[in-house]
């Protein structure tokens, strides 16, 4: 996890995200974008089949 001891949401830099990925170890990236309102349920999905192998960490990214 990138940041285990804390549970909270937080905004960060892109610059600390990316120091932050390249130092843990992360057996695997998966990207789905973009997440709309057609696919919501997909994008659910997903994370619960992500979340049954253990613990993991959701990057969100918002586009202006």
């Amino acid at each position: 996890m990138l940041f285990p001891t804390d549970n909270k949401v937080m905004k960060i830099t892109k610059d600390n995200l990316i120091k932050s990925i390249k130092l843990a170890n992360i057996a695997d990236i998966h990207f789905m974008e973009p997440i709309d309102k057609s696919n919501l349920r997909q994008a659910k999905t997903e994370l619960d089949k992500q979340t049954r192998n253990g613990e993991i960490s959701i990057v969100i990214l918002r586009h202006k």
